[in-house]
């Protein structure tokens, strides 16, 4: 996966060398019979200064400049391939691609002919409409960044590899453009060494920061698919990576995210593809039960409810320190939850007049990507 920062130089012009040399290094993969895919941003970017919009953008006028962008990405990525006698093909995605089984089955025949016939995929979301994308703090079911899209990717194609390419070499215990004494993290065994580390921010070309990039690894490793986090301004590094008989990362560069064991289809579907219709805000007692006990949500743990979802839709589970914990398919509507939260399972039936099932989500549809409190 290529950032903005990766694709583009800071005067806003593409980085033809940049991608030059990263393709000469996936080029050289490709023909010791590696199957690359690459999901790349700069979309926005390369819109905005072919239409020279210098002012903060409106909705309308990013999926305006993704609209010239993306063509002008493509012929970027077509020419420097061309030079080394491969075909590249463009693919456009939203979340339904995902979430709709029949869509997500049509994409993964398509993506795995193309890998067949020797074309590499270049994969970007549709951001003329998926619009949610392009905004914050919304409900969606939209990605939210390149960053997840890769690893929903590398997930669903069985992916040995992630590698994300970035402006930094890693994660850092903090920002080491602001902090000399920062140091990089070689390998990220647990996600709960991050709970002490600052990783808000994100560049002013593009939407994800380190967080987001964490929580992409977070989705691939539970898919079974490692992930290395990396600077995408070492090209050299990347050819030795890629064209290495152990398909594994050398310690010296990146972040390294290994693989857990592996969730079920169904299961990350639930986590990570469907995209969530509201937020469930739950207190610590219910964070330990479902956490170390893995049990099933009751309404006594909830104590906030956000969104206007219904049964069957995804929704978020947060801590009451605004940290999501997992997602899960809710038994109930928002409005009921809102009526019944705090509540015994007891007492269900009377507040709503209508008898329905204790657990607000069950275990069996429910992700939980804590691995402990």
């Amino acid at each position: 996966k290529l950032g903005t920062q990766v694709v583009m130089e800071r005067k806003s012009e593409p980085a033809f060398q940049r991608l030059e040399e990263i393709a000469q290094s996936l080029s050289r993969a490709w023909e010791q019979g590696r199957e690359v895919l690459v999901v790349s941003s700069g979309a926005v970017g390369l819109g905005r200064r072919q239409l020279g919009l210098l002012h903060e953008l409106e909705l309308v006028e990013k999926q305006a400049c993704a609209a010239v962008g993306q063509a002008l990405l493509m012929e970027i990525y077509r020419t420097i391939f061309q030079r080394h006698g491969i075909k590249v093909a463009q693919i456009l995605l939203t979340t339904a691609d995902f979430s709709e089984r029949k869509r997500y089955l049509r994409l993964r025949r398509t993506l795995e002919k193309l890998l067949e016939i020797r074309v590499i995929p270049i994969i970007n979301e549709n951001d003329t409409v998926s619009t949610m994308e392009l905004k914050e703090g919304v409900y969606s079911e939209s990605f939210g960044d390149n960053d997840r899209l890769s690893a929903l990717v590398a997930g669903k194609l069985g992916a040995d590899l992630l590698i994300i390419l970035t402006d930094v070499d890693g994660i850092y215990t903090s920002d080491p453009k602001t902090n000399a004494d920062a140091t990089r993290l070689k390998s990220i065994e647990r996600f709960e060494q991050l709970a002490d580390i600052r990783l808000q921010g994100s560049s002013v070309s593009g939407r994800g920061g380190m967080a987001s990039k964490l929580e992409a690894a977070r989705i691939a490793a539970i898919s079974g698919v490692h992930t290395l986090i990396a600077s995408g301004f070492d090209p050299a590094f990347l050819s030795t990576l890629l064209t290495c008989q152990k398909m594994a990362p050398e310690a010296a560069c990146g972040t390294f995210i290994p693989a857990r064991a592996g969730l079920s289809g169904r299961k990350r579907w639930i986590g990570f593809a469907s995209g969530v219709r509201g937020t469930v805000t739950i207190n610590e007692g219910a964070v330990r039960a479902l956490v170390a006990a893995k049990a099933s949500l009751l309404a006594v743990g909830i104590v906030r409810v956000d969104g206007a979802f219904q049964p069957g839709d995804v929704v978020s589970l947060r801590n009451q320190n605004d940290q999501e914990l997992g997602r899960g398919i809710s038994n109930y509507a928002a409005v009921e939850l809102e009526r019944i939260a705090g509540k015994s399972s007891q007492k269900i039936a009377q507040t709503l007049s209508r008898s329905g099932p204790a657990e607000i989500i069950h275990r069996d549809n429910l992700v939980i990507f804590w691995e402990s409190v």
